[in-house]
């Protein structure tokens, strides 16, 4: 699931990126930068994520269908979803899971 930030109203200073109910732990907190050189190819694991897209724009794979993604947006990855990213520029962003 892809939470478009451009289209999230911010309430009261805050921008709420609803999570349709998820509970995630984090066990780790990691930034990254995405290059046409260096994508970050589809897997998957047990463990949920989130992906925060701080800048840039570049191309989500989930389940084998790709979704562009800018900064602001928030990307909701549930156990064994194959995901991925790539870009033609470079994107950076925070992974959660």
């Amino acid at each position: 699931m892809i939470l478009k930030g451009s289209e999230i109203e911010v309430k009261n200073g805050r921008k709420p990126y609803e999570l349709g109910g998820r509970k995630i732990s984090v066990q780790h907190f990691v930034t990254r930068v995405t290059i046409p050189e260096n994508p970050f190819k589809p897997h998957q694991h047990e463990k949920p994520e989130l992906w925060y897209i701080v800048g840039g724009e570049g191309m989500v794979e989930l389940e084998g269908t790709e979704q562009p993604v800018i900064g602001g947006d928030l990307i909701v990855i549930d156990s064994w979803v194959s995901h991925g990213l790539r870009t033609e520029t470079q994107v950076t962003w925070i992974c959660l899971g």
